[in-house]
């Protein structure tokens, strides 16, 4: 009888929504690289030093319902070489910006703080064969790896020493373009190594304003927005010694939005994909009936590539420039407030196109592509604005950190990348001191290329006039949208430029129809088409795994 009281209780409780909820459950972060690496066998001199391949393993976004805060503390990542003893060297690759990784005993251990913005945490290491390993040995290198509140799975990729070694040649492209134009992409490889590859995936991966002509059913594609990937798998042996080449035509088109582009392309050994075990993958037929081909070579590829055997020569790349040109406008605000109140205004500039703007290179800093130099106008204080912009003198000089708010004027950093019809927004809130009316009342937002002065005039931009927008405080007549911009522009003579009014809380807070919210992560209001994340976080994804960041094989008319 009380077992059944019990019974009923609990469920009064659930059905009351009384009982306690279920902790939920653990991110995931499965720790992804290739299942399989060949290394070229020790040359086995005394002084011989072997070749090494790069090994890279890396942590995606957390699974789908865990949602993507990475942990507190960090990633702790254990290499564990105990069974590559006599087969293999291993150690962190000592490129990278800064070292990770110890040596402890038969192990690795490295510690990822996973606050690089953008950046996926993992390791980058460097294999080699061991002196006096034999050819044809194998065994299997396991990194497994910790983090407070999240689970880490581990990730196994076996080690053979002698196999293929797929060298890319070099594709004789033209670098200057016009939208529109194509080329034809003759890829050709070869493998130097001392073993068939059994099965090839070739990578290709091009920026935006880039995109394939055909479509094959061997292909999957993989479209990123700035950038994407299509991968095509072969199947066969593809023998040592061997050099092979497209037997289907492939096509590059520079479409109406290309400006600066870049093209990459790899061949892989099936399994050995930087990207093997992220989810790349190769369906059967997508419907089109037709197949990419590879066919023997007549010649063997040049005296220079066949004997490079750096692990490097799996990929090339590629940068393109296009005769184009984007129009990026400046949007001003026309403020109405009594003193005492409290506006908010949001300010910027918006692309109109035809072309996008990318500043992300492989191996380099990123640049922000535009600056926003917005003059506050007088009897306006700001007291709060966007993480992305920064406080300066009127003459542009730097403010301390404590001198942020209340400032005469701003220089707002864009993100590496700005699409085509892409803007970027910063909302600022104001308050009014004092009702000042006419010029005196006006300040200014002006967009293009940052020095230390404020702005000049892009060089792909071909309409200054609207480089400059007026920002205007209690316009005689009130809410009347702001006119030609009296403050310079950075290249010729001033025309309008778009502007917004806005309307007046006394809460300090943006009043209803405003656009006060949807901020993201940097401070700005949510972006159309730009980089709405801070510079750091844009540019490191290009260099994820080397340069994976994917483009489209085939990009149809309309699709952004």
């Amino acid at each position: 009888m009380r077992k059944r009281i019990s019974l009923l209780a609990a469920a009064g409780l659930v059905a009351l929504g009384l009982t306690t909820p279920a902790a939920a459950a653990d991110p995931v972060f499965p720790l992804t690289g290739p299942s399989a690496i060949a290394l070229r066998l020790h040359p086995g001199t005394p002084t011989g030093v072997a070749k090494e391949s790069r090994l890279v393993f890396a942590l995606p976004a957390p699974e789908a319902g865990a949602g993507n805060q990475l942990p507190q503390g960090g990633f702790t990542f254990t290499v564990d070489l105990g069974k590559l003893a006599g087969i293999a060297d291993v150690r962190e690759n000592p490129a990278v910006a800064q070292p990770k990784c110890v040596r402890t005993g038969a192990t690795l251990v490295c510690k990822d703080p996973g606050t690089v913005a953008g950046a996926r945490p993992g390791i980058d290491l460097l294999v080699g064969a061991a002196k006096g390993s034999a050819d044809g040995a194998s065994a299997d290198l396991t990194v497994t790896g910790t983090a407070q509140g999240a689970t880490v799975r581990p990730a196994t990729t076996k080690v053979t020493v002698g196999g293929p070694d797929l060298v890319m040649e070099k594709l004789p492209l033209k670098a200057e373009l016009v939208p529109g134009q194509k080329q034809p992409v003759a890829l050709a490889f070869a493998n130097t190594g001392n073993r068939p590859a059994h099965g090839v995936v070739l990578e290709l991966t091009a920026t935006r304003g880039m995109e394939f002509v055909e479509q094959y059913d061997n292909c999957v594609t993989r479209d990123g927005g700035r950038t994407g990937i299509t991968v095509c798998s072969f199947e066969g042996d593809f023998g040592p010694g061997e050099a092979y080449e497209l037997a289907d035509p492939l096509t590059l088109r520079a479409t109406a939005r290309a400006y600066e582009d870049q093209l990459g392309y790899g061949i892989y050994e099936t399994g050995s994909h930087p990207e093997a075990g992220t989810g790349l993958s190769v369906p059967a037929g997508k419907g089109t009936g037709k197949t990419l081909a590879v066919k023997k070579r007549p010649a063997a590829l040049t005296a220079k590539a066949a004997t490079d055997l750096e692990p490097g020569d799996n990929r090339r790349d590629f940068a393109f420039r296009t005769a184009n040109t984007a129009d990026f406008a400046a949007t001003g605000a026309s403020l109405q407030g009594k003193a005492g109140q409290s506006v908010t205004a949001e300010l910027g500039f918006r692309n109109q196109g035809p072309a996008w703007i990318d500043r992300v290179r492989i191996g380099q800093a990123p640049v922000a592509v535009a600056r926003t130099d917005i003059r506050i106008p007088a009897g306006a204080s700001v007291t709060k604005k966007p993480e992305a912009c920064r406080a300066v003198n009127a003459d542009g000089g730097e403010r301390t950190a404590q001198q942020q708010l209340g400032a005469p004027r701003y220089f707002c950093e864009s993100g590496a990348t700005v699409l085509e019809n892409g803007q970027e927004r910063y909302a600022f809130e104001l308050r009014v001191d004092q009702a000042v009316e006419g010029a005196a009342g006006k300040g200014s937002v002006a967009v293009g290329e940052p020095n230390p002065q404020g702005v000049a005039a892009h060089r792909f931009d071909p309409k200054p006039d609207n480089n400059t927008a007026e920002f205007v405080l209690n316009a005689k007549g009130g809410g009347a949208s702001p006119g030609p911009s009296g403050s310079p522009s950075p290249s010729g003579s001033p025309s309008p430029s778009p502007s917004v009014s806005v309307s007046v809380s006394a809460s300090g807070s943006p009043a209803a129809g405003t656009t006060g919210g949807g901020q993201s992560a940097n401070g700005n209001l949510a972006s159309t088409g730009s980089s709405a994340a801070p510079l750091a976080l844009g540019a490191a994804m290009l260099l994820a795994a080397g340069g994976a960041l994917y483009v489209a094989f085939r990009r149809r008319t309309g699709r952004a």
